[in-house]
C-alpha cells in the first residue's frame, strides 16, 4: 500500500510539471491541478487493483 501511495505522489509531481508546461503555453493555473490529478491517477489505473 505504501508503494502505491509513493507512486501516486511521484505521479502527481510529474503531472504537475507537465501541467506547468501547459500553463506556460496559455492554459492557465487549472492546468497544474488537472496535471497533478491525472499524474496521480494514471499509474494507479495501470497497476490495477492491489494484490495482483
Amino acid at each position: 500500500m505504501a508503494k502505491r501511495i509513493m507512486v501516486a505522489v511521484v505521479g502527481a509531481g510529474i503531472g504537475s510539471l507537465a501541467g506547468l508546461l501547459v500553463s506556460f503555453l496559455g492554459a492557465g493555473n487549472p492546468a497544474l491541478i488537472v496535471g497533478a490529478i491525472v499524474g496521480a491517477a494514471i499509474p494507479l489505473l495501470v497497476l490495477g487493483s492491489p494484490g495482483h
